[in-house]
């Protein structure tokens, strides 16, 4: 879906990471790592398109769809938390006013007619998108992502702006799940989840039909969510196969594997010192019975 080659990012003088390569697929369950400051919500905004590279190529497959969620500031208002969620679906009920206008066309058009077999042609392509997204269980969609997510039934009236931005992360967070982007790119989903929203969560990506990468500081909510973990260290990207558990397991190897080879480096770029017990040679004593030595 999305493809990074020899990629590279700084951040002012700073060079956050470079000669980055990531071919991300349908299937993808990434967790992204590192330490604060390495690039990593960088790297989630450059996939999603907000920023742009410094060095290298990203390029998308067509049709792909990106959902991505920031850490925080976003802000919602003029709708019910409900009516706001439902909003995603917008294009799905222009789809169906524009189906109910073609059954019109097409009872009063001659059914021998190019007209009418464009009509129709485009009647079934909207039939097809209609029932791969249940437009007639839209509302029992909405109400079980709210739901999870802890919003009880007197909040789906509320308006957006009554409430805090933890909540209105929630909001954000409700609508990109009912979207089911291609590819869903979330930075810290949990921050605002109490611990039953979050383990709802986990339960919603498990079942997920697209690709996702998360960046959490919530060790054991990787544990469950992702089967490839990349990590930003040293200005490089570092794949590592699994959950977080293995990705600390394997890098605990690597370093084991790289520490003997460091020494042993270490030990023959080390200049040698002179040895303590070898002395200058001393110069040859006169000798007192030779002519030389007499007056």
């Amino acid at each position: 879906m999305l493809q990074l080659s020899s990629a590279g990012k700084r951040f002012g003088q700073k060079l956050l990471f470079e000669d980055a390569n990531w071919l991300i697929t349908p299937d993808e369950r990434t967790g992204l790592v590192g330490g604060n400051g390495t690039g990593k919500s960088t790297l989630l905004k450059i996939l999603a398109g907000i920023e742009t590279l410094d060095y290298g190529q990203l390029t998308r497959v067509k049709g792909t769809t990106l959902g991505y969620l920031p850490q925080d500031g976003l802000a919602l208002r003029g709708k019910t938390v409900f009516a706001e969620c439902l909003s995603v679906f917008d294009h799905l009920h222009e789809l169906e006013r524009e189906s109910i206008a073609l059954t019109h066309v097409l009872s009063d058009t001659d059914p021998k007619s190019r007209e009418y077999a464009i009509a129709a042609e485009r009647y079934s392509d909207i039939a097809d998108q209609l029932h791969v997204h249940d437009i007639y269980n839209l509302d029992s969609q909405v109400g079980a992502v709210l739901g999870g997510l802890g919003f009880s039934k007197e909040d789906w009236e509320r308006k957006t702006e009554e409430f805090s931005g933890g909540w209105q992360m929630r909001i954000a967070l409700a609508k990109l799940l009912l979207q089911k982007p291609s590819l869903l790119l979330l930075d810290e989903p949990t921050n605002h989840l109490d611990l039953e929203s979050r383990n709802w969560l986990e339960n919603y990506l498990h079942d997920y039909p697209n690709a996702y990468i998360l960046i959490s500081h919530d060790r054991y909510f990787l544990d469950v969510t992702v089967n490839k973990t990349i990590e930003l260290w040293n200005k490089r990207m570092h794949v590592y196969h699994g959950n977080y558990e293995k990705y600390v397991a394997q890098k605990e190897e690597r370093r084991t594997q790289l520490r003997p080879r460091t020494k042993i480096s270490a030990t023959a770029s080390k200049p040698s010192k002179p040895s303590s017990t070898v002395s200058a040679p001393r110069p040859p004593r006169p000798n007192r019975s030779s002519p030389a030595s007499r007056s």
